[in-house]
């Protein structure tokens, strides 16, 4: 009871807006790929909303900016290498604050040698770009369904050559695993640290105990790695969860809750303006296999105007219900009362498989 109080105080807290220090950003939905693993591909709830410069200044004005130690462009559905504003959207960002870490997220495969180089220049020694690059020329279309190879090369290649800093952050796959020492080469003479990520979304938390490795894409099965150092250990360990528990859901029952954006000091805004915790929370609104409106995240919200930073001001949906009812449900006893299932799921203290891709 004790560490639920501390928490609820700790949590408070951060949600004044005076205390965000980052935001994660989407600012469209819109993206070339059909990754097989993400929620925008045949998604029919998808809008391909994208935020215009003059409304990314309406939500963000330049008292908050200046507050902001880092700001990070990766949707939950959208690349921002697509969105028209992106550039000038960074660009009003560094002239009002200096300091500001800029960071952004991309498959990398379009736009033109100039738009990289500008983005290089606006960084500066004060930013990165993450290129998530998922094999070589014969196997990152595996993944990255639709995207280009030879402009995934080259738009790293003009970027670093401009001055930029960046990562290479290669999902590793069954199909790509005997090209990770030859991509980590490839990265290091662009310029790139590059990252080995194990990922955790092989999870199916809703469909039974036992979990489905295996996608399929266009005639091509995507599988998890076959070498045990290439695989999540949270996906392997998952079975023993499930003896320990008897269920996924009675292990979100039981988890206690360590919210993850808490220590960021983060938030998350949507390319059509709504404003959440994080981008779980957000990406439950409009998941795929449900009638838009059913998830539970709905049941915390008594009128989408109210998390729209379009229509109310930034500041007063981070102190607003919205949020306060997602903490307050972390001690509710049950997921089925109220629990929040994304929070248990995401920020349980007893399975992380996110964590997890990066060990």
């Amino acid at each position: 009871m004790c560490n639920t109080i501390n928490n609820r105080r700790r949590t408070y807290r951060m949600y004044r807006a005076i205390d965000i220090t980052h935001i994660h950003f989407e600012p469209t939905q819109r993206c070339q790929a059909l990754c097989p693993m993400c929620d925008r591909t045949n998604n029919t709830h998808m809008k391909n909303a994208e935020l215009s410069s003059e409304q990314f200044k309406q939500i963000i004005d330049a008292d908050f900016a200046k507050q902001l130690n880092s700001f990070l462009m990766c949707g939950n559905h959208g690349d921002p290498m697509i969105a028209k504003d992106t550039l000038d959207m960074y660009k009003w960002l560094r002239y009002n604050n200096s300091e500001l870490y800029l960071h952004m997220t991309t498959n990398a495969g379009g736009r033109s040698d100039a738009w990289w180089k500008e983005l290089a220049w606006i960084f500066g020694k004060r930013g990165r770009v993450t290129f998530s690059v998922d094999g070589l020329e014969d196997t990152n279309h595996l993944y990255r369904v639709n995207v280009d190879w030879k402009r995934v090369e080259n738009s790293m290649d003009v970027y670093t050559q401009a001055g930029g800093k960046g990562l290479w952050v290669f999902l590793i796959f069954e199909h790509n695993e005997h090209q990770v020492e030859e991509a980590e080469r490839m990265a290091k003479l662009f310029g790139l640290e590059f990252i080995k990520k194990k990922t955790g979304r092989w999870v199916q938390s809703y469909k039974g105990n036992k979990i489905q490795k295996k996608q399929t894409s266009k005639g091509n099965e995507i599988k998890p790695p076959n070498n045990k150092k290439y695989q999540n250990k949270s996906v392997n360990d998952y079975e023993k969860l499930i003896d320990k528990h008897g269920d996924f859901n009675s292990y979100l029952d039981a988890t206690n809750i360590l919210c993850k954006s808490l220590k960021t000091k983060e938030i998350y805004i949507s390319a059509e303006g709504l404003v959440t915790p994080c981008c779980w929370t957000a990406g439950k609104l409009y998941k795929t296999y449900e009638e838009l409106g059913k998830n539970q995240m709905w049941s915390y919200i008594d009128d989408i105007k109210n998390i729209n930073a379009l229509q109310k001001p930034l500041r007063d949906i981070i102190e607003g219900n919205f949020f306060k009812r997602i903490e307050e449900s972390w001690s509710i006893k049950s997921c089925s009362s109220g629990k929040s299932k994304v929070c248990a799921e995401k920020c349980g203290t007893g399975f992380d498989a996110f964590g997890d891709q990066w060990k």
